[in-house]
């Protein structure tokens, strides 16, 4: 992995279009619009596909990340742990301290949950809204993944995915665009610094092995 080639130009045009479209549509719309036009578009079948996708943005899979990297390349290995760190911070700062208690779509539109689509099985929290730590999860992993593969399908197909893992909250009433949003801003943030911090150690062979990789 080579900090210099960051995402590839695909996924460096793909992010800037989804930044830009999906401000733009903040902009424009009111808070909370954006998940009652999904919530009036659910369908078993996304129901189904969302409530499981959704794990994708789950802390857990980048342990099991950071634990394969281990076995096989340090740098990669302390390059992730880095990022998973930065993440960490950017979003509890926000859900901790300067957000804390901001509700959710469960609570902010409780005059009309009778009319709400919940999807059968998925528990709904009512605060600590702002940002979304599952986006800003998916889109550290789904970005970090985008260094470790060659190929430019591959490298669009984990830009999608982590795109998809945040309309997964929202499609879910777990968060509002906007924690969305700055969640996948926060994911990718945390990525772009990570390599840079490590850009010095790149080129470390002793970094280059790993546990199985001696």
């Amino acid at each position: 992995m080579k900090h210099r080639e960051l995402f590839g130009k695909q996924v460096n045009w793909l992010t800037a279009i989804y930044f830009l479209i999906f401000g733009v549509l903040l902009v424009l719309t009111a808070h909370g619009d954006i998940v009652l036009w999904l919530n009036d578009r659910h369908t078993p079948f996304w129901d189904v596909f969302f409530k499981y996708w959704t794990y994708l943005g789950d802390g857990a899979i980048l342990g099991v990340l950071g634990l394969i990297l281990l076995f096989i390349n340090y740098y990669e290995f302390l390059t992730l742990l880095i990022a998973i760190a930065l993440q960490t911070v950017f979003v509890h700062i926000f859900k901790q301290w300067l957000s804390a208690g901001e509700p959710r779509p469960k609570t902010f539109f409780a005059d009309q949950i009778d009319t709400l689509n919940f999807v059968e099985g998925v528990t709904v929290r009512g605060y600590d809204s702002f940002p979304s730590g599952h986006t800003a999860s998916g889109f550290v992993l789904f970005f970090f993944l985008v260094l470790l593969v060659k190929s430019k399908a591959l490298k669009v197909l984990c830009f999608v995915t982590a795109v998809l893992v945040g309309i997964s909250r929202i499609y879910l009433i777990q968060h509002f665009a906007r924690d969305v949003y700055v969640g996948s801003l926060f994911g990718v943030l945390a990525v772009v610094l990570a390599v840079y911090l490590m850009r010095n150690q790149v080129d470390n062979q002793k970094l280059q092995k790993g546990l199985l990789r001696k």
